[in-house]
């Protein structure tokens, strides 16, 4: 005697019912989804620069001190901030490959520092570094 054997069915999974509900979960998401604003704990007025980014290197040609109060003094040549440009300009005729540091006094705003790195790049030069004190080094 034969007996019919049942086919068991292929396994499967429905696709498109699956397609509809991560659309739905994908709306929901974009929908609830709050985006955060990234918080400071200070406010912070940053200083700005018209400049293009500057090249640090180190070299010790011309150095470019700045007082607490703004004053800029060039190898030892007092300028004033509304002459820094004019006198940059006549300094590169006698000196085009200058390279410059800059030394400012500790508590000197970041915003003199930025405006002659800003001069100094618009007078045509292109290297200039930072000169600070290290652990244990005298001035």
């Amino acid at each position: 005697m034969e007996f019919h054997q049942r086919r068991k069915p292929t396994p499967s999974v429905p696709i498109l019912p699956l397609i509809d509900i991560l659309t739905i979960l994908l709306i929901f998401f974009v929908v609830t989804t709050q985006f955060k604003k990234k918080k400071h704990t200070l406010e912070v007025q940053l200083p700005t620069s018209n400049g293009a980014p500057i090249t640090l290197t180190i070299s010790d040609t011309a150095i470019l001190a700045i007082s607490q109060d703004g004053q800029y003094s060039l190898n030892e040549v007092q300028v004033g901030s509304d002459e820094l440009l004019k006198f940059l300009s006549f300094y590169k005729e006698d000196n085009p490959n200058a390279k410059f540091i800059i030394e400012q006094d500790k508590l000197t705003p970041e915003e003199y520092e930025v405006f002659a790195a800003d001069m100094i790049h618009k007078a045509g030069f292109s290297d200039v570094s930072k000169r600070v004190l290290l652990e244990g080094e005298e001035q």
